[in-house]
């Protein structure tokens, strides 16, 4: 049987400027937000399926979506988790171990 399926998640990357907000019509501090999807096996081998950076209110939550270029080019580093970025490659990890076990055990 085989488990297959998908999820999201998203990441608050804290306040990234104060600008007036058109629909509290009041000054409001904007969050950064990262929106990911996931597609999984197994639920451990995941990847990321797609992603988007949202500049959004902190009061009402709307705002807008930027270039993921543009931002991640600023961050230090990736905010999204390891597993969840790479992890199918224990895919291969798992592959490598049982084609080594097979390798040492047979008869000679």
């Amino acid at each position: 049987m085989i488990i297959w399926g998908s999820g999201g998640k998203q990441i608050d990357l804290g306040v990234a400027e104060h600008k007036d907000c058109a629909v509290c019509e009041k000054q409001r501090p904007y969050r950064l937000l990262l929106q990911y999807r996931y597609s999984h096996l197994y639920y451990l081998f995941k990847w990321v399926s797609k992603k988007s950076y949202v500049l959004a209110c902190e009061v009402c939550h709307r705002g807008w979506q930027l270039d993921a270029k543009a931002v991640e080019a600023k961050l230090e580093k990736n905010p999204i988790p390891f597993g969840d970025r790479f992890g199918w490659v224990g895919i291969f990890v798992i592959l490598g171990v049982i084609m080594l076990a097979a390798a040492f055990s047979a008869p000679r």
